[in-house]
Protein backbone atom coordinates (compact mmCIF):
# COMPACT_ATOMS: atom_id res chain seq x y z
CA UNK A 1 0.00 0.00 0.00
CA UNK A 2 2.56 2.47 1.04
CA UNK A 3 4.92 1.74 -2.88
CA UNK A 4 1.04 2.67 -4.38
CA UNK A 5 0.79 5.78 -2.24
CA UNK A 6 4.76 6.70 -2.96
CA UNK A 7 4.23 6.02 -6.79
CA UNK A 8 1.10 7.91 -6.69
CA UNK A 9 2.63 10.90 -5.36
CA UNK A 10 5.75 11.04 -7.25
CA UNK A 11 4.38 9.98 -11.13
CA UNK A 12 0.93 10.80 -11.09
CA UNK A 13 -1.02 14.19 -12.64
CA UNK A 14 -2.05 14.56 -9.16
CA UNK A 15 2.18 15.14 -8.75
CA UNK A 16 2.44 18.37 -11.14
CA UNK A 17 -1.00 19.79 -9.97
CA UNK A 18 -0.43 19.67 -6.57
CA UNK A 19 3.63 21.04 -7.08
CA UNK A 20 2.22 23.79 -9.56
CA UNK A 21 -0.78 25.03 -7.38
CA UNK A 22 1.63 24.70 -4.08
CA UNK A 23 4.52 27.02 -6.17
CA UNK A 24 1.28 29.65 -7.53
CA UNK A 25 0.43 29.65 -3.84
CA UNK A 26 3.45 30.72 -2.53
CA UNK A 27 4.75 33.09 -5.36
CA UNK A 28 1.29 34.66 -4.75
CA UNK A 29 2.11 34.90 -1.02
CA UNK A 30 5.61 36.42 -1.69
CA UNK A 31 4.00 38.99 -4.54
CA UNK A 32 1.59 40.35 -2.55
CA UNK A 33 3.83 40.93 0.52
CA UNK A 34 6.32 42.55 -2.04
CA UNK A 35 3.99 44.66 -3.45
CA UNK A 36 1.77 46.03 -0.57
CA UNK A 37 5.00 46.37 1.67
CA UNK A 38 5.29 50.04 2.61
CA UNK A 39 8.16 51.54 4.13
CA UNK A 40 6.09 53.55 6.36
CA UNK A 41 5.60 52.91 10.07
CA UNK A 42 2.09 51.53 11.00
CA UNK A 43 0.44 51.67 14.66
CA UNK A 44 2.69 49.83 16.48
CA UNK A 45 5.56 50.10 14.74
CA UNK A 46 5.78 53.73 16.04
CA UNK A 47 5.69 52.11 20.10
CA UNK A 48 7.81 49.13 19.24
CA UNK A 49 10.63 50.32 16.94
CA UNK A 50 10.57 54.17 17.28
CA UNK A 51 10.13 54.51 20.80
CA UNK A 52 12.97 51.92 21.69
CA UNK A 53 15.72 53.21 18.88
CA UNK A 54 15.18 56.82 19.91
CA UNK A 55 16.42 56.16 23.75
CA UNK A 56 18.34 53.86 23.30
CA UNK A 57 21.67 55.51 22.55
CA UNK A 58 21.26 57.98 25.13
CA UNK A 59 21.56 54.59 27.62
CA UNK A 60 24.52 53.21 28.98
CA UNK A 61 25.09 49.45 30.22
CA UNK A 62 23.82 47.63 32.05
CA UNK A 63 20.48 50.40 31.49
CA UNK A 64 20.58 49.73 27.86
CA UNK A 65 20.70 45.70 28.28
CA UNK A 66 17.61 46.03 30.60
CA UNK A 67 15.92 48.11 27.73
CA UNK A 68 16.14 45.30 25.38
CA UNK A 69 13.44 43.54 27.27
CA UNK A 70 10.90 46.60 27.97
CA UNK A 71 7.17 46.25 27.36
CA UNK A 72 5.00 47.02 23.74
CA UNK A 73 1.18 46.77 25.85
CA UNK A 74 1.46 42.78 27.53
CA UNK A 75 4.89 41.80 25.27
CA UNK A 76 7.97 41.93 26.08
CA UNK A 77 9.33 42.00 22.21
CA UNK A 78 12.91 41.34 22.51
CA UNK A 79 13.44 39.67 18.93
CA UNK A 80 12.22 42.72 17.67
CA UNK A 81 14.35 45.28 19.82
CA UNK A 82 17.30 43.08 18.62
CA UNK A 83 16.60 42.69 14.83
CA UNK A 84 15.77 47.03 14.72
CA UNK A 85 19.02 47.56 16.60
CA UNK A 86 21.20 45.05 14.66
CA UNK A 87 19.74 46.67 11.65
CA UNK A 88 21.33 49.97 12.44
CA UNK A 89 24.18 48.71 13.90
CA UNK A 90 24.84 47.01 10.46
CA UNK A 91 23.40 49.48 7.91
CA UNK A 92 23.53 52.67 9.70
CA UNK A 93 19.60 52.52 8.85
CA UNK A 94 16.17 51.22 9.64
CA UNK A 95 13.89 49.85 7.33
CA UNK A 96 10.75 48.45 7.85
CA UNK A 97 10.41 46.48 4.63
CA UNK A 98 13.32 44.58 5.44
CA UNK A 99 12.09 44.20 9.05
CA UNK A 100 8.80 42.82 6.94
CA UNK A 101 10.86 40.34 5.37
CA UNK A 102 12.65 38.98 8.56
CA UNK A 103 9.43 38.54 10.13
CA UNK A 104 7.88 36.39 7.15
CA UNK A 105 10.94 34.43 7.12
CA UNK A 106 8.75 32.98 11.08
CA UNK A 107 5.97 32.05 9.35
CA UNK A 108 7.59 30.23 6.33
CA UNK A 109 10.04 28.29 8.82
CA UNK A 110 6.76 27.07 10.67
CA UNK A 111 5.38 25.72 7.42
CA UNK A 112 9.05 24.17 6.71
CA UNK A 113 8.49 22.28 10.93
CA UNK A 114 5.34 20.98 9.50
CA UNK A 115 6.97 19.75 6.40
CA UNK A 116 9.83 18.14 8.19
CA UNK A 117 6.79 16.55 10.38
CA UNK A 118 5.22 15.23 7.36
CA UNK A 119 8.57 13.51 5.97
CA UNK A 120 9.09 11.55 9.18
CA UNK A 121 5.52 10.39 9.28
CA UNK A 122 5.35 8.98 5.65
CA UNK A 123 3.41 11.83 4.12
CA UNK A 124 4.18 11.90 0.28
CA UNK A 125 4.26 16.17 -1.43
CA UNK A 126 0.60 15.57 -3.04
CA UNK A 127 -0.70 14.70 0.56
CA UNK A 128 1.33 17.82 2.05
CA UNK A 129 0.02 20.25 -0.38
CA UNK A 130 -3.20 21.18 0.90
CA UNK A 131 -1.00 22.11 4.01
CA UNK A 132 1.26 24.31 1.93
CA UNK A 133 -1.43 26.21 0.33
CA UNK A 134 -3.90 27.20 2.98
CA UNK A 135 -0.79 28.44 5.18
CA UNK A 136 0.09 30.52 2.30
CA UNK A 137 -3.49 31.91 2.17
CA UNK A 138 -3.99 35.74 2.83
CA UNK A 139 -6.35 35.60 6.04
CA UNK A 140 -3.48 37.23 7.98
CA UNK A 141 -2.79 39.86 6.02
CA UNK A 142 -2.65 42.37 9.06
CA UNK A 143 0.99 40.63 9.94
CA UNK A 144 2.04 40.42 6.45
CA UNK A 145 3.19 43.69 6.12
CA UNK A 146 3.43 45.08 9.26
CA UNK A 147 7.21 44.64 10.52
CA UNK A 148 7.14 44.95 14.08
CA UNK A 149 4.08 42.73 14.25
CA UNK A 150 5.28 40.18 11.88
CA UNK A 151 8.26 39.16 13.61
CA UNK A 152 6.81 38.99 17.12
CA UNK A 153 3.69 36.70 15.84
CA UNK A 154 5.47 34.84 13.30
CA UNK A 155 8.39 33.90 15.61
CA UNK A 156 6.24 33.36 18.70
CA UNK A 157 4.02 30.77 17.25
CA UNK A 158 6.97 29.34 15.37
CA UNK A 159 9.10 29.25 19.04
CA UNK A 160 5.85 27.56 20.33
CA UNK A 161 5.90 25.09 17.90
CA UNK A 162 9.14 24.24 17.86
CA UNK A 163 9.38 24.02 21.59
CA UNK A 164 6.71 21.61 21.48
CA UNK A 165 8.83 19.60 18.53
CA UNK A 166 11.75 19.35 21.16
CA UNK A 167 9.22 18.69 23.64
CA UNK A 168 7.98 15.33 22.57
CA UNK A 169 11.14 14.99 21.07
CA UNK A 170 12.79 13.90 24.51
CA UNK A 171 14.49 17.14 24.53
CA UNK A 172 13.94 18.88 27.82
CA UNK A 173 16.57 22.06 27.52
CA UNK A 174 16.06 22.90 24.05
CA UNK A 175 11.84 22.52 24.64
CA UNK A 176 12.65 24.88 27.60
CA UNK A 177 14.91 27.09 25.48
CA UNK A 178 12.45 27.69 22.71
CA UNK A 179 9.87 28.69 25.69
CA UNK A 180 12.11 31.14 26.58
CA UNK A 181 12.67 32.47 23.04
CA UNK A 182 8.98 32.42 22.80
CA UNK A 183 7.69 34.32 25.91
CA UNK A 184 10.68 37.26 25.27
CA UNK A 185 9.23 37.62 21.75
CA UNK A 186 5.26 37.60 22.63
CA UNK A 187 3.68 37.31 25.90
CA UNK A 188 2.13 34.50 23.64
CA UNK A 189 4.58 32.39 24.83
CA UNK A 190 3.15 32.15 27.98
CA UNK A 191 0.70 29.53 26.72
CA UNK A 192 3.21 26.84 26.58
CA UNK A 193 3.83 26.45 30.63
CA UNK A 194 0.64 24.37 30.68
CA UNK A 195 1.36 22.12 28.02
CA UNK A 196 4.78 21.60 29.18
CA UNK A 197 3.88 20.93 32.63
CA UNK A 198 1.48 18.33 31.84
CA UNK A 199 3.45 16.65 29.32
CA UNK A 200 5.72 16.05 31.94
CA UNK A 201 3.00 15.55 34.29
CA UNK A 202 1.30 12.89 32.17
CA UNK A 203 4.04 10.83 31.24
CA UNK A 204 5.24 11.15 35.17
CA UNK A 205 8.66 12.29 34.45
CA UNK A 206 8.75 13.65 37.59
CA UNK A 207 12.60 15.25 37.50
CA UNK A 208 11.69 17.05 34.18
CA UNK A 209 8.46 18.23 35.70
CA UNK A 210 10.72 19.82 38.62
CA UNK A 211 13.15 21.21 36.23
CA UNK A 212 10.55 22.54 34.06
CA UNK A 213 8.92 24.16 37.21
CA UNK A 214 12.35 25.73 38.44
CA UNK A 215 12.93 27.17 34.90
CA UNK A 216 9.80 28.43 34.16
CA UNK A 217 9.49 29.78 37.70
CA UNK A 218 12.97 31.90 37.08
CA UNK A 219 11.21 33.15 33.62
CA UNK A 220 8.51 34.09 35.71
CA UNK A 221 10.46 36.03 38.26
CA UNK A 222 12.43 37.98 35.67
CA UNK A 223 9.94 39.18 33.04
CA UNK A 224 6.97 40.32 36.42
CA UNK A 225 8.77 41.45 38.96
CA UNK A 226 12.43 41.97 38.13
CA UNK A 227 11.96 43.49 34.76
CA UNK A 228 8.96 46.03 36.71
CA UNK A 229 6.09 44.38 34.46
CA UNK A 230 2.97 47.16 33.95
CA UNK A 231 -0.38 46.01 33.20
CA UNK A 232 -1.18 48.01 30.32
CA UNK A 233 -4.24 50.55 31.46
CA UNK A 234 -6.26 49.62 28.53
CA UNK A 235 -6.44 46.00 28.80
CA UNK A 236 -9.91 44.84 30.25
CA UNK A 237 -10.48 43.34 33.71
CA UNK A 238 -10.48 39.30 33.38
CA UNK A 239 -13.28 39.16 35.96
CA UNK A 240 -16.01 40.21 33.47
CA UNK A 241 -15.08 37.44 31.14
CA UNK A 242 -14.90 34.95 33.70
CA UNK A 243 -18.67 35.41 34.86
CA UNK A 244 -19.77 33.96 32.00
CA UNK A 245 -18.20 30.34 31.27
CA UNK A 246 -20.28 29.76 28.38
CA UNK A 247 -19.69 33.42 27.01
CA UNK A 248 -15.55 31.99 27.31
CA UNK A 249 -16.46 29.33 25.43
CA UNK A 250 -18.34 30.67 22.70
CA UNK A 251 -15.12 33.38 22.60
CA UNK A 252 -12.34 30.32 22.09
CA UNK A 253 -14.52 28.51 19.51
CA UNK A 254 -14.79 31.68 17.30
CA UNK A 255 -11.26 32.26 18.03
CA UNK A 256 -10.05 28.43 16.92
CA UNK A 257 -12.19 28.82 13.64
CA UNK A 258 -11.67 32.18 12.82
CA UNK A 259 -10.27 31.33 9.82
CA UNK A 260 -14.21 30.82 8.62
CA UNK A 261 -14.31 35.15 8.91
CA UNK A 262 -17.95 35.89 9.42
CA UNK A 263 -18.91 35.76 13.02
CA UNK A 264 -21.45 32.57 12.97
CA UNK A 265 -19.28 30.19 10.92
CA UNK A 266 -16.23 31.05 12.61
CA UNK A 267 -17.62 30.13 16.21
CA UNK A 268 -18.91 26.54 14.15
CA UNK A 269 -15.98 25.86 12.92
CA UNK A 270 -14.18 26.09 15.83
CA UNK A 271 -16.29 23.94 17.89
CA UNK A 272 -16.59 20.91 15.26
CA UNK A 273 -13.13 21.09 14.86
CA UNK A 274 -12.54 20.78 18.96
CA UNK A 275 -15.42 18.16 18.64
CA UNK A 276 -13.26 15.96 16.07
CA UNK A 277 -9.95 16.68 18.26
CA UNK A 278 -11.42 15.56 20.98
CA UNK A 279 -12.84 12.75 19.66
CA UNK A 280 -9.37 11.62 18.05
CA UNK A 281 -7.36 12.43 21.11
CA UNK A 282 -5.89 9.05 22.12
CA UNK A 283 -5.06 8.55 18.63
CA UNK A 284 -3.11 11.45 18.79
CA UNK A 285 -1.54 11.30 21.94
CA UNK A 286 -0.27 7.86 21.31
CA UNK A 287 0.71 7.60 17.75
CA UNK A 288 1.38 11.71 17.18
CA UNK A 289 2.09 13.05 20.08
CA UNK A 290 3.17 16.61 18.50
CA UNK A 291 -0.07 16.59 17.19
CA UNK A 292 -2.06 16.48 19.98
CA UNK A 293 0.09 18.86 21.85
CA UNK A 294 0.27 21.91 19.67
CA UNK A 295 -3.68 20.99 19.73
CA UNK A 296 -3.71 21.58 23.40
CA UNK A 297 -1.48 24.46 23.45
CA UNK A 298 -4.10 26.05 20.91
CA UNK A 299 -6.60 25.69 23.05
CA UNK A 300 -4.75 27.07 25.91
CA UNK A 301 -3.89 29.56 23.57
CA UNK A 302 -7.78 30.21 22.99
CA UNK A 303 -8.85 30.19 26.38
CA UNK A 304 -6.13 32.63 27.81
CA UNK A 305 -7.60 34.87 24.94
CA UNK A 306 -10.95 34.41 26.01
CA UNK A 307 -10.31 35.38 29.66
CA UNK A 308 -7.98 38.05 29.08
CA UNK A 309 -9.74 39.96 26.16
CA UNK A 310 -13.15 38.44 26.08
CA UNK A 311 -14.42 41.55 27.69
CA UNK A 312 -13.81 43.59 24.52
CA UNK A 313 -16.21 41.60 22.78
CA UNK A 314 -15.95 37.94 20.89
CA UNK A 315 -15.20 39.90 17.51
CA UNK A 316 -11.85 40.61 18.78
CA UNK A 317 -10.60 36.92 18.96
CA UNK A 318 -11.49 36.74 15.37
CA UNK A 319 -8.90 38.98 13.98
CA UNK A 320 -6.30 38.73 10.97
CA UNK A 321 -3.41 37.55 13.44
CA UNK A 322 -5.10 35.66 15.15
CA UNK A 323 -6.46 33.42 12.15
CA UNK A 324 -2.45 31.82 12.26
CA UNK A 325 -4.14 29.64 14.94
CA UNK A 326 -7.10 28.98 12.76
CA UNK A 327 -4.67 27.89 10.49
CA UNK A 328 -2.69 25.45 12.92
CA UNK A 329 -5.94 24.04 13.78
CA UNK A 330 -6.74 23.13 10.46
CA UNK A 331 -3.26 21.43 9.72
CA UNK A 332 -4.01 19.63 12.63
CA UNK A 333 -7.39 18.41 11.81
CA UNK A 334 -6.23 17.84 8.49
CA UNK A 335 -3.07 15.36 9.27
CA UNK A 336 -5.65 13.85 11.82
CA UNK A 337 -8.20 12.54 9.04
CA UNK A 338 -4.62 11.56 6.83
CA UNK A 339 -3.51 8.95 9.44
CA UNK A 340 -6.52 7.55 10.81
CA UNK A 341 -7.91 7.05 7.38
CA UNK A 342 -8.47 3.14 7.39
CA UNK A 343 -7.86 2.48 3.89
CA UNK A 344 -6.00 3.99 0.69
CA UNK A 345 -9.10 5.03 -0.96
CA UNK A 346 -9.99 6.88 2.09
CA UNK A 347 -7.04 8.46 2.82
CA UNK A 348 -7.12 9.41 -0.86
CA UNK A 349 -10.56 10.77 -0.18
CA UNK A 350 -9.14 12.81 2.35
CA UNK A 351 -5.93 14.51 0.02
CA UNK A 352 -8.94 15.60 -2.61
CA UNK A 353 -11.04 17.20 -0.09
CA UNK A 354 -8.26 18.35 1.80
CA UNK A 355 -6.98 19.81 -1.30
CA UNK A 356 -10.25 21.22 -2.71
CA UNK A 357 -10.96 23.02 0.55
CA UNK A 358 -7.39 24.42 0.52
CA UNK A 359 -8.54 25.78 -3.01
CA UNK A 360 -11.20 27.01 -1.64
CA UNK A 361 -9.96 29.16 1.51
CA UNK A 362 -7.31 30.16 -0.21
CA UNK A 363 -9.34 31.78 -2.90
CA UNK A 364 -11.57 33.10 -0.40
CA UNK A 365 -8.78 34.99 1.37
CA UNK A 366 -7.24 36.76 -1.39
CA UNK A 367 -10.53 38.55 -2.53
CA UNK A 368 -10.80 39.61 0.80
CA UNK A 369 -7.55 40.04 2.46
CA UNK A 370 -5.64 41.65 -0.09
CA UNK A 371 -8.57 44.07 -0.37
CA UNK A 372 -7.63 45.06 3.30
CA UNK A 373 -3.75 44.94 2.70
CA UNK A 374 -3.61 47.13 -0.17
CA UNK A 375 -6.35 49.55 1.57
CA UNK A 376 -3.54 49.83 4.36
CA UNK A 377 -0.78 50.28 2.05
CA UNK A 378 -2.60 53.51 0.16
CA UNK A 379 -2.96 55.05 3.59
CA UNK A 380 0.24 54.21 4.43
CA UNK A 381 1.95 55.41 1.26
CA UNK A 382 -0.35 58.40 1.27
CA UNK A 383 1.81 60.04 4.27
CA UNK A 384 -0.72 60.36 6.71
CA UNK A 385 0.47 58.67 10.05
CA UNK A 386 -1.26 56.02 10.61
CA UNK A 387 -1.49 55.89 14.46
CA UNK A 388 -4.05 56.59 17.50
CA UNK A 389 -2.19 59.50 18.75
CA UNK A 390 -0.79 61.63 15.66
CA UNK A 391 1.10 64.07 18.01
CA UNK A 392 2.60 61.26 19.70
CA UNK A 393 3.45 59.49 15.82
CA UNK A 394 5.04 63.08 14.32
CA UNK A 395 7.19 63.79 17.69
CA UNK A 396 8.79 59.71 17.62
CA UNK A 397 9.05 60.13 13.53
CA UNK A 398 11.00 63.34 13.85
CA UNK A 399 13.11 62.15 16.18
CA UNK A 400 14.17 59.35 14.46
CA UNK A 401 14.87 61.33 11.34
CA UNK A 402 16.94 63.61 13.38
CA UNK A 403 18.40 60.70 15.30
CA UNK A 404 19.53 60.04 11.17
CA UNK A 405 18.43 55.78 11.20
CA UNK A 406 15.49 56.25 9.51
CA UNK A 407 14.21 58.11 6.24
CA UNK A 408 10.40 58.39 5.72
CA UNK A 409 9.70 56.69 2.14
CA UNK A 410 6.85 59.08 1.38
CA UNK A 411 6.34 62.84 2.53
CA UNK A 412 5.10 62.52 6.03
CA UNK A 413 1.73 64.52 6.91
CA UNK A 414 2.14 66.15 10.05
CA UNK A 415 -0.77 67.20 12.08
CA UNK A 416 -1.76 70.03 11.90
CA UNK A 417 -0.62 72.17 15.56
CA UNK A 418 1.35 69.08 16.40
CA UNK A 419 4.38 69.92 18.45
CA UNK A 420 7.49 68.31 16.29
CA UNK A 421 10.11 70.90 17.04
Amino acid sequence: MKLIRTENCSRSMYFWLALGLSLLAIVIHLYITYRYSSGMPYRDDYDAIFSFLNEYPSMHFPQNALFLFSQNNEHRILLDHVISLWMVAATGTFSFIWMIWIGNIGWFLLVYLFWKFAQKNQVCFVEFSPVLIVMMCLSHYELMTMGMAAVQHYFQVFFCALSIWFLVSNSLWLALSFFICAIFTAAGGICLVPVIFLYYLSRKEWRNLLISIAVVGIVFLIYFPLLGYVQPANHPKVLLALKSPLYLMTYAFGFLGGIGNTYKFAIGLGFFCTVFLISKWRFLLTRYPFLFWLAVYLFVTAMTNAITRGAIGIRTGQGSRYTTYSLLLMTIVYFACLFSASSEKIRLRVVHVGFFLSLVIFGYWYNHGQESIAARYEDLESGVLQHPSEEFAAASLKRAMELGYYVPTRTPHFPIGAKVD
